[in-house]
């Protein structure tokens, strides 16, 4: 009898306290004279994350909801009065058992006590009868989740003056509010104050939080790019040291497909268009290009592309990269599953690990299934392929992405691009031309004037060019004299008069 436990135990022969709750038949309640409510319960703690709460569902359909805290007393309180409810007893046997279970000591859920009383038994399973399981919950505070301590007037104050500066402190506040009151002490304490905030979402966190973003994809395929940039793995130069490659790469959003992707030795605008001329060029045009807010990304150059194919460029807010969720995500699966499982003892070259790259793309990323799509990026891509926008077949994309940038011819027909001297006709020279070029070969470059292709721009070798003999200027014909003489006309205009 002096036994103590965290939950109480009951000889073999009393039936189980969770047999009667779990039948789904009202028969034995009813013979005992019980108005026992039928319910199910179960635990939904995945739905709250990690929070447990206990749904109650009783005759009627109505839902009950309790805390953790709450359910962990409703069924403390159950395991003692399950022998007086689970069948009919005579008055002195239930109060006997009553008895019984009061004589006993318990680990009472958050209470110091010790014991119960037979009152309190008897209270609870009458509780029980007329209300189920949920009425052994305790009953929350009527002004639960209201301040005693903080009026309507000074509620409304403190609210005003956190939304007015959300970065005032407890500390300003509480000062603030006992000056203003002409008093030496604030009429709250600091503890009440921080409550307080935290309720009514008033805390700095709370005020500044940014606005929260709605899962969206694109309808269908090329509806929607999106573009970005990785810090890649370092490779081995050509002439002999290492440098770090950068993974330039566009993604489709309704389908996850990669029209292309590849590592540069640049991670600047000029590796980025030629990422992007890639992707047009096996995938079509798309109908937005989605990108972040950098300076490469609001360049006039991809300003100016963009315009000239049709695709609208979208710029996502500064420090809010979840609308480019799901290519961050691809580069995920990039480290996961490409870059981590290169051999580190083998240095390969920018175009080894481009070519390691793509046959990694088409032959896995591909053709695996997507989880969000159900089917492969493939697949969900070829479902929208007659409504692809594709470029008209006379179209020299190459030229389309060609940079474009003004120079002024020198006097010994010479221009200067990217550190390097081109040759220009002779009777260009002092004029301002639009060089056109490929960032990534400047081996072509053409000149353009008066918004028309004059001729191909030649590298000059300044040692070779200094030797050369200067080309002299056709001299003009000199015109016929008019005869005509400010000085002269003015004495003859005077002669006259």
């Amino acid at each position: 009898m002096g036994c103590r436990a965290s939950f109480p135990v009951f000889a073999a022969s009393c039936p189980s306290a969770g047999l009667a709750c779990m039948s789904h038949s009202d028969r034995a309640a009813n013979h005992a004279g019980l108005r026992v409510p039928r319910f199910l319960s179960f635990p939904t703690q995945h739905l709250h994350g990690g929070r447990s709460l206990l749904l109650i569902i009783v005759r009627g359909m109505e839902i009950f909801r309790m805390d953790a805290k709450a359910e962990k007393l409703a069924l403390f309180r159950y395991g003692l009065i399950a022998p007086l409810i689970i069948e009919r007893l005579p008055r002195g046997e239930l109060t006997r058992r009553a008895q019984e279970i009061a004589a006993r000591t318990y680990d009472i859920p958050h209470s110091k006590r010790t014991s119960v009383s037979v009152d309190t038994l008897l209270d609870w399973a009458l509780r029980y009868r007329n209300g189920g399981f949920e009425a052994l919950a305790p009953k929350p505070r009527e002004d639960r989740g209201q301040s005693r301590t903080v009026t309507p007037q000074l509620a409304s104050l403190i609210e005003r003056l956190k939304r007015e500066n959300p970065h005032r402190t407890g500390t300003t506040l509480l000062r603030e509010l006992a000056l203003s009151s002409g008093q030496d002490t604030p009429a709250l304490s600091a503890s009440t104050l921080y409550r307080f905030l935290k309720q009514r979402g008033l805390s700095e966190k709370q005020l500044l939080a940014p606005a929260v973003h709605k899962k969206f994809e694109a309808e269908h395929s090329n509806q929607i790019w999106q573009a970005d940039m990785l810090f890649g793995p370092w490779v081995r130069r050509v002439n002999g040291g290492r440098m770090q490659a950068f993974l330039h790469a566009t993604l489709d959003d309704a389908s996850r497909l990669i029209p292309h992707a590849q590592f540069y030795a640049s991670q600047g605008l000029d590796a980025s268009l030629d990422c992007l001329r890639h992707a047009v060029a096996a995938r079509g045009l798309p109908a937005r290009l989605y990108i972040d807010n950098a300076k490469i990304y609001r360049s006039p150059q991809l300003a100016r592309i963009a315009a000239s194919l049709g695709i609208l460029i979208v710029h996502s807010r500064p420090y809010q990269p979840e609308g480019r969720g799901k290519i961050e995500r691809f580069f995920r699966t990039v480290r996961d599953q490409f870059l981590a499982n290169l051999d580190p003892k083998h240095a390969l070259s920018l175009e080894e690990l481009n070519d390691r790259l793509w046959i990694w793309i088409e032959s896995v990323y591909h053709r695996s299934e997507h989880s969000a799509l159900g089917s492969t990026p493939l697949a969900r891509w070829q479902r929208d392929i007659e409504q692809i926008r594709q470029l008209p077949p006379a179209t020299d994309l190459r030229r389309l992405f060609f940079h474009r940038l003004d120079r002024v011819v020198r006097r010994d027909s010479t221009f200067l691009l990217h550190n390097r001297l081109y040759e220009a006709p002779p009777h260009l020279a002092g004029q301002r031309v639009e060089v056109r070029f490929d960032p990534l070969d400047a081996a072509e470059v053409e000149i353009w004037f008066q918004g028309k292709l004059d001729i191909a721009a030649r590298p000059v070798d300044p040692v070779v060019n200094g030797q050369l003999p200067s080309v002299k200027r056709t001299a003009a014909a000199e015109p016929e004299p008019t005869g005509i003489n400010f000085v002269e006309l003015l004495k003859q205009k005077q002669e006259k008069e």
